[in-house]
């Protein structure tokens, strides 16, 4: 388990949400990020700062540390689905299994996302009540996965996505509404500058980002897990 001096950041949801935008909108490869980042668990607050690279639907090494004390306290996180490992200075350990299946139910948004932006009739969707806010909604359903509610702004691009996760750390379902704001551009992919998201009503994590790359295929060794499975 990956720990900061403060409660556990929620890497993979932010990541695996902005992931999903990007996608929609052109055939990237992998992105990369860096950002700040406010935590809200455990009834404490954490600043963040850090690096997110992901190759969707399933790879991904994302880097945070406390923003006050620096680099110095860095963290990872390696997702090479099926697996996934964590990553404090050198030593690497299998991710633990509630945090896997956590990352999975957030994964598997990307490939709802993504069908719909590609060009998927809205048909094969169940069209379902507006949100809070008047955005048109969606629910997507899939065999052997949760059911996904997708609300589009009155521009067209998704706004609001309610879903339920496996927590990270409790191994219960949790009920996630994340609302996606702003834009930052690269090689015609439209990013969301700001994440928010709220697990079961309260406040959980807000990400805003300062600068965004659409780059090659991730390349570092780390996603073979190399130190968590010797020969």
């Amino acid at each position: 388990m990956i720990e900061h001096r403060g409660p556990e950041p929620p890497f993979l949801s932010p990541l695996l949400l902005l992931t999903l935008v990007a996608c929609s909108r052109a055939p990237a490869v992998a992105f990369t990020w860096t950002g700040d980042a406010v935590v809200h668990a455990g009834g404490q607050t954490v600043d963040i700062s850090g690096q997110w690279q992901v190759q969707p639907p399933d790879t991904a090494i994302v880097t945070t540390w406390l923003r006050a004390a620096g680099p110095a306290t860095a963290r990872s996180l390696i997702l090479a689905a099926p697996r996934g490992w964590t990553e404090t200075g050198d030593s690497l350990s299998p991710m633990p299994s509630a945090m896997l299946a956590n990352e999975r139910d957030e994964f598997y948004l990307y490939q709802l996302i993504r069908l719909m932006s590609r060009g998927e009739k809205r048909s094969s969707l169940i069209p379902i009540a507006a949100d809070t806010l008047g955005q048109q909604g969606f629910r997507a359903e899939r065999v052997g996965r949760p059911a996904a509610d997708l609300f589009l702004g009155h521009d067209g691009r998704l706004a609001h996505v309610r879903f339920a996760v496996t927590g990270a750390g409790s191994g219960k379902t949790a009920i996630q509404d994340v609302w996606l704001e702003g834009e930052i551009t690269h090689r015609g992919v439209h990013w969301p500058a700001r994440i928010r998201i709220d697990q079961d009503g309260e406040p959980y994590f807000d990400l805003v980002i300062h600068h965004f790359q659409v780059v090659p295929p991730l390349q570092d060794p780390r996603l073979k897990g190399a130190h968590a499975d010797p020969p």
